[in-house]
């Protein structure tokens, strides 16, 4: 199946920037000065509401109707099994690239060889994230914020900027296999350290996205993509 019509334009772009820019101003005070603090889970929570805010607008006019959340709900549970094989095959694909990965560089032991492979490493590293679970385990109420911001607004908000949006823009001008890639690695850049395992993942929901035609597909591998990911962090600090 082919991916819905894009109908969002680079002003309906830039106009979401200006809303994020404008939303963010009152938590910029909030950065350096605890409980926030610059990458903290309090900071995290208020990312996600800006986030949120500036992409509604969006997201109504593509078509997003809150007052049919049923529809959504019943969409969501007709891709749930395909959507968890899609989940199976990513787990596996991963494993072998990440195999590979280490395989084809390791033997060379050169400086950019070298540099590549501690950059994959640090790329989804629990430790990177184990200061946010130690907080999250010291304020037990937290948890269940966490695990609604990271495991279902988020895949939602990011499938549809990425996917939605992007993706579908995307493929007005390359052929479905460049835009998939250059939308995996986007994606991939948009996480900062994270990069190699999130951009194969984002090559996976544009495949998802591309072979069902519907934003369901993609958003439920996001969701267990990102709660096996989450578990396995907090798993990590209690088993320790």
């Amino acid at each position: 199946m082919g991916v819905p019509e894009n109908n969002l334009t680079w002003k309906d772009f830039f106009m979401m920037l200006g809303r994020m820019l404008l939303y963010s101003l009152p938590i910029v005070f909030l950065m350096d000065k605890p409980p926030a603090g610059r990458g903290g889970n309090l900071f995290s929570f208020l990312a996600d509401a800006v986030f949120l805010a500036a992409v509604y607008p969006a997201a109504r006019k593509a078509g997003f109707n809150p007052a049919n959340w049923r529809g959504y709900l019943a969409g969501l549970n007709s891709q749930l099994i395909p959507a968890f094989k899609w989940f199976l095959l990513t787990l596996g694909v991963l494993w072998l690239a990440v195999q590979a990965f280490s395989l084809a560089l390791a033997p060379w032991d050169l400086p950019w060889t070298n540099l590549l492979l501690f950059w994959f490493d640090n790329s989804s590293n629990p430790a990177n994230a184990e200061a946010r679970i130690v907080g999250l385990l010291a304020n037990p109420l937290l948890i269940p914020v966490h695990f609604l911001s990271v495991c279902a607004l988020a895949p939602v908000m990011e499938e549809f900027l990425y996917r939605r949006w992007f993706y579908s823009a995307m493929r007005g001008f390359m052929p479905p296999t460049a835009a998939i890639v250059l939308n995996g690695a986007l994606f991939g850049a948009m996480h900062g350290t994270d990069f190699f395992a999130t951009g194969l993942c984002g090559i996976f929901f544009c495949w998802c996205y591309q072979r069902s035609g519907r934003l369901a597909g993609p958003i439920l591998v996001h969701v267990f993509v990102n709660v096996l990911a989450t578990g396995m962090m907090f798993y990590s600090v209690l088993s320790r």
